[in-house]
Parts: structure tokens; sequence; C-alpha cells
């Protein structure tokens, strides 16, 4: 019974971690598009470079 207890808060941790380091480079790699210098094709060019970088990031997971 201890050892389920052990395996399963290590099987919640691990989940958690991937899950919230996924979303934390995108919030990374979008933080250029908040700056109010930058017109919207910029905005459009940055966020199609960081869809395309968390896309292979993820595929080479």
């Amino acid at each position: 019974m201890k050892n389920i207890k052990y395996l399963s808060i290590t099987l919640i941790v691990t989940i958690l971690y991937f899950g919230l380091s996924s979303n934390n480079d995108y919030s990374k790699c979008m933080k250029a598009t908040t700056q109010n210098y930058i017109s919207q094709a910029g905005i459009d060019h940055i966020s199609a470079q960081c869809e395309a970088f968390i896309k292979n990031k993820v595929m080479i997971k």
C-alpha cells in the first residue's frame, strides 16, 4: 500500500512537471509580442515562429 502511494505521488509530480514546462517555453517565446512598438505583422511573425518552435520541440520528445 505504501508503494502505491509513493508511485502515485511520483506520477502526479511528473505529469505536472511536463505539463507546466511545455507551456512555460511558449510564454517565454511570446514575451516579445507584448512590446508596444511592435506591429501586427511582427506579432504574427513571432507567433508563427514560437508555434513552430514548440511543435518541433514536442515532436522531438
